[in-house]
């Protein structure tokens, strides 16, 4: 005996409540037509109203070619579904006459059935003459308002709705409405805003597969299916009969709408928007008229797919310009940053940015629009996860940025030169706007005709809402061109320093194997004329000349072996560091009469490491005081031991570093900064080379200000670390 198929309940009340109803299962089709469903040539379903509508009595299993039907009609099903197998889940169709009226037959195939649907047609549909020059306007269109405008215009011709509106839904799913054609009678919903909870996912899903969907009648009592339970649930995914949620007929009764019709813009198989129409008594659409709308949805949105081709070809272009010239310039640029502020209003074109952030190792740049102080905060903070990285709203900033951000809410970060921490981050502004929602978004749980639950929105007067704190997101395209443009700037920088390295190695290797033995001589000869009575002066100043000599040839060397990767610390043995430091100290006492240098130490303490290269590592940081500190000013050494640590700081009067040279401390080759230096025969490799020998030894280097003294020092382990 047949059964009839029953839809799934819903009866949860939350959002589940819509976003888990199985609409594309729900038992029954909408009155204004009948179902007959195939499986293997036989009859597996059908819908209540074929008997009293058709006179037609079917059984389950019946063969099709049974069905008491006029040859006519079985001749123009069997065309349909051949055609119907070529385009699973495509309908085709044809008019018929049927108990002496004419009806449209649709055909599709899905899920192992195949679909035949009759509408019945009270009168003859009138071919539309203006459809070539419709078509021919939409593809001389220039703009998208242009596109949308003439699209609903067109559509409300066709079908005689009194509201149509071209919906476009944006980054969040909301939707906006963009052009509308009305009756002059009703309120105009032009720049209105829907949320997105009014479409669930599972209609979206359904928008995409079956673009355009009718209901006649809202008031309308659903007809139920009759099939065998033992079957699965129909799935009516492709049906023009298909029932529609109760949910969503409560939705257009609190619209105070009695007809509806909705074609989708399928834009890059993604659904971009929708022609929703909407009328205020019932009205029903013959097929063929909606058939037609259904194609020029088609074309509207092939147009609006070729409108922003159009657009991403033109930032393709200007991308590919920007780098090309931008390649150039950084391959001969001595400075990276000058070089992208030279093309600052072209970046902020191409990254659709209102300001940039530049910055490089502790350099930092910005365009007019921001202050220092607000750049450094913005280049300095923590980002996480892939690159390119972006925010879009205050929120997604440190909280300890929040409030000193301004209007900069939206940020693109570009690391164009990772080894030398370089970055390019592009900034928006704040886009503080009233959104003129249609009618309060929020859903409320209420008992409305189907019981308690998430109930659709009752009211959709015009509801105002101010909105702050955020930017216009980065959309996939500008991430893409983002990211385009800094894989170029990666590959041009990683070539340069390449080539930088080669020039540099090439370099050092020349001083040191050059300058070598020509140094030899020069202290043979000091230690020559130092032992002749009148040449005594001369001898100490070649001496210590050649000394000099020495040690910048050695820092060079040093700096050679650490830059390709050769490890500075020879062997590991135990000694008494607190042995090693007094007789170094005593040594700086020797060399330099007159500087006060004080030691305090902790006794023996025993370590393991390369001796001569913490002997290096303490005498460039005592030199370092000497040579920075307050001239006359006591220079202080402390060795202490903290558990199973050991500190070595040095301590000398001075004015604390300028924190914008701090993360370049530790940097090789640090000339040309502002500051006074008295050993400006110096290379600036003191402190790398002794971070280096640190490091090496598992210790970590570090700078503080305490006291009105700048502090260097070191931490190392007492017992059992051997230099990695």
């Amino acid at each position: 005996m047949p059964h009839r198929f029953e839809a799934a309940e819903v009866s949860l009340p939350d959002l589940r409540s819509c976003a888990d109803e199985p609409i594309h299962i729900p038992g029954s089709i909408q009155p204004h037509g009948l179902l007959i469903a195939l499986r293997d040539g036989v009859v597996a379903a059908w819908s209540e109203n074929v008997q009293p509508t058709l006179g037609l009595s079917l059984t389950l299993g019946q063969a099709w070619l049974q069905v008491s039907l006029p040859a006519a009609v079985h001749e123009a099903i069997s065309r349909l579904m051949s055609e119907a197998q070529q385009m699973p889940g495509v309908p085709t169709f044809a008019e018929v006459e049927l108990a002496g009226q004419p009806h449209d037959i649709v055909v599709h195939e899905h899920d192992g059935h195949c679909l035949i649907e009759f509408e019945p047609r009270a009168e003859p549909v009138l071919t539309h003459m203006s459809q070539v020059r419709v078509f021919d306007r939409l593809r001389r269109a220039t703009s998208l308002e242009a596109v949308l405008q003439l699209a609903v215009e067109t559509i409300r011709m066709w079908t005689s709705f009194d509201r149509v509106m071209a919906y476009r839904f944006r980054h969040d799913e909301s939707g906006e409405v963009q052009a509308e054609a009305k009756s002059n009678a009703l309120s105009s919903y032009l720049g209105l805003r829907y949320p997105a909870s009014d479409i669930p996912a599972q209609a979206r899903r359904l928008y995409l597969l079956n673009t355009l969907r009718l209901i006649p009648h809202v008031s309308y009592r659903a007809i139920p299916l009759v099939g065998h339970p033992s079957a699965p649930p129909l799935d009516l995914t492709h049906s023009v009969l298909r029932s529609v949620s109760p949910i969503h007929v409560e939705y257009l009764h609190n619209m105070g709408v009695g007809a509806s019709m909705s074609i989708s813009l399928v834009v890059n198989d993604r659904l971009w928007g929708l022609i929703a129409c909407h009328h205020m008594s019932s009205l029903k659409v013959p097929y063929p008229v909606r058939s037609d709308c259904d194609v020029l949805a088609q074309v509207i949105s092939s147009a609006i797919s070729t409108l922003e081709t159009r657009d991403f070809a033109r930032r393709q272009a200007l991308t590919a310009s920007l780098i090309g010239e931008l390649v150039a310039d950084l391959t001969i640029a001595d400075d990276a940053i000058v070089a992208l502020a030279e093309k600052a209003e072209r970046l902020k074109e191409v990254l659709r940015a209102d300001a940039l952030v530049m910055t490089q190792n502790s350099r930092v740049m910005a365009t007019s629009e921001l202050s220092h102080d607000l750049a450094v905060m913005i280049a300095t903070a923590s980002w996480t996860g892939d690159l390119p990285l972006s925010r879009d709203c205050r929120g997604d900033w440190p909280d300890a940025l929040r409030d000193t951000l301004g209007p900069w809410v939206g940020a693109l970060r570009l690391d164009f030169e990772p080894a030398g921490r370089g970055s390019l981050i592009a900034l928006r502004r704040e886009q503080t706007e009233t959104v003129r929602w249609a009618g309060q978004p929020d859903k409320v749980i209420a008992r409305g005709p189907n019981g308690p639950r998430l109930t659709p929105r009752g009211s959709f007067t015009e509801w105002r809402q101010h909105v702050k704190d955020c930017a216009d997101p980065w959309t996939e395209s500008d991430l893409v061109f983002a990211r385009q443009l800094m894989l170029e700037l990666q590959r041009t920088a990683a070539a340069r320093h390449v080539e930088m390295e080669e020039a540099r190695r090439n370099l050092l290797a020349m001083l040191g194997h050059d300058l070598r033995d020509p140094l030899q001589a020069i202290t043979m000869v000091a230690s020559v004329l130092k032992r002749g009575e009148d040449s005594g002066r001369l001898g100490a100043r070649l001496d210590a000349s050649s000394g000099r000599m020495h040690r910048l040839i050695t820092q060079v060397l040093d700096f050679s072996r650490a830059e390709v990767g050769m490890p500075l610390v020879a062997e590991a043995q135990r000694f008494d560091l607190d042995a090693l430091l007094q007789d170094l100290v005593e040594e700086v006492r020797v060399g330099h009469p007159g500087f006060d240098v004080t030691l305090t130490t902790c006794g023996e303490v025993v370590v393991t490491g390369d001796a001569i290269r913490l002997a290096q590592a303490m005498s460039n940081l005592i030199a370092n005081a000497r040579n920075h500190g307050a001239p006359g000013r006591p220079v202080r050494v402390e060795l202490t031991r903290r558990d199973d640590e050991i500190r070595f700081d040095v301590f000398n009067e001075a004015a604390p570093i300028d924190p914008a040279l701090v993360a370049d401390l530790f940097e090789p080759f640090k000339r040309g900064q502002a500051e006074p230096r008295r050993n400006r025969s110096g290379l600036g490799l003191g402190l790398y080379i002794a971070k280096r020998i640190v490091t090496e030894h598992g210790g970590t280097l570090s700078y503080g200000y305490e006291d009105q003294q700048v502090r260097f020092g070191f931490s190392l382990a007492r017992e059992g670390l051997a230099p990695r």
